[in-house]
């Protein structure tokens, strides 16, 4: 079978156009899993002719109109052609755009009358279309840069992409979101006076030895008042000062220096000290309570593999028992009932590492998630959620 497809294009003045984009051939003789139907390479040849078809005719269209004085309905004298890019997300292409002649109607001096109207500028100052520049933040957002250009280009027909063009695009777009969020924070909280609350979180970024020369340490939150609230992200090792940016962002929100400021974080020294470093005072610190959780909950998983352990020589009911009273310990405020019910569970986990060959592996493990949240607890005895 042959297919042939065919674009036909018809203009507001009633003429019409056709384009013949191509065409797919398959032979019944040949047939198997890889030809039936449309394929990507096809879908991404034929939508890269229709837009070029499409774009062609929609530019003309554009610029005939163009031509026409919106004043007096007169046609306006063409200056001349100037070759441009258009980048999209099915193609770049390359197209001659006219310059018109302002009306003498709408002029009001010399210097307007010499200065050319480009309707293309008018339409797409930035010569790549909204739609690009949206899927090359969000995919940059979501993904690496290098991983957003890999994505794009295998299921889109557009052109080559660079991962620095998907980065600017997305500080772009963060640094506008930024601005208009720092104009609104600043009009409508400067007189609140309702406490800030700081929830931070940090990651550590291994480089990859190939391209990359080094590690990154990212610290991203959010900063809560009673009716607005602020998203932040930063790269301590690569910002001139990581306290200046914070103390923005909580200015933003209409922090003066003397309103109390909350920080929620996992425990790390360090995050809070960047709050302690913007205020350049006292933050109250407080634990959050998943990361807390998470540690009762490994803690909980380890006496349970290791009461299930064959050979297991205790009482299951001396090790569960504590285990799954700890959350509830915890969350009640209860810290230093939890921090007795470790100290059993980690001499009776040593006990059992020592004397028993047979379940020493998950004694062993046990006695280490015990010993974490112990130590995870006292150093953060000041900071307990309650």
């Amino acid at each position: 079978m042959e297919v042939r497809i065919i674009v036909e294009t018809t203009f507001e003045n009633g003429t019409t156009r056709t384009h013949e984009l191509g065409g797919l051939t398959r032979s019944p003789r040949e047939a198997h899993s890889e030809s039936l139907g449309f394929l990507l390479e096809d879908t991404r040849t034929m939508l890269g002719e229709l837009q070029r078809a499409f774009l062609l005719d929609q530019i003309e269209e554009i610029s005939a109109a163009s031509r026409i004085c919106p004043d007096c309905d007169r046609a306006r004298a063409l200056h001349d052609y100037r070759p441009r890019v258009l980048d999209t997300l099915f193609g770049r292409f390359r197209i001659r755009v006219p310059r018109i002649r302002p009306c003498a109607c709408s002029a009001t001096s010399e210097a307007a009358l010499s200065r050319p109207i480009s309707p293309f500028t008018q339409v797409l100052p930035s010569r790549a279309t909204p739609e690009l520049c949206r899927l090359q933040a969000e995919l940059g957002a979501r993904h690496s840069f290098r991983e957003a250009v890999r994505i794009i280009e295998t299921f889109l027909p557009c052109a080559k992409q660079m991962n620095t063009t998907v980065r600017n695009r997305l500080g772009g777009i963060a640094k506008d979101i930024t601005g208009s969020d720092r104009s609104e924070g600043t009009t409508g909280n400067a007189a609140s006076s309702s406490p800030l609350t700081a929830f931070i979180d940090g990651a550590h970024i291994r480089c990859r030895p190939e391209y990359q020369k080094r590690h990154l340490d990212v610290v991203v939150g959010k900063i809560e008042t009673q009716d607005m609230s602020r998203r932040f992200g930063l790269a301590p090792q690569a910002t001139a000062s990581p306290s200046k940016q914070l103390r923005r962002d909580l200015t933003a929100l209409g922090w003066d220096g003397r309103r109390p400021v909350t920080v929620i974080s996992d425990g790390e020294a360090a995050l809070p000290n960047l709050i302690r470093g913007a205020t350049k005072g006292n933050v109250r610190h407080i634990l959050d309570w998943w990361h807390i959780s998470a540690r009762v909950q490994h803690v909980q998983n380890a006496i349970k593999g290791l009461v299930k352990a064959e050979n297991f020589p205790g009482t299951p009911v001396i090790f569960t028992k504590p285990a799954e009273t700890l959350r509830w310990f915890l969350w009640h405020g209860k810290v230093q009932a939890a921090g007795t019910n470790l100290q059993w569970l980690m001499v009776d986990c040593s006990r059992l590492s020592k004397e028993d060959s047979a379940v020493q592996d998950s004694a062993r493990r046990a006695l280490a998630r015990c010993q974490d949240l112990y130590s995870y607890l006292a150093n953060n005895m000041g900071s307990q959620p309650y």
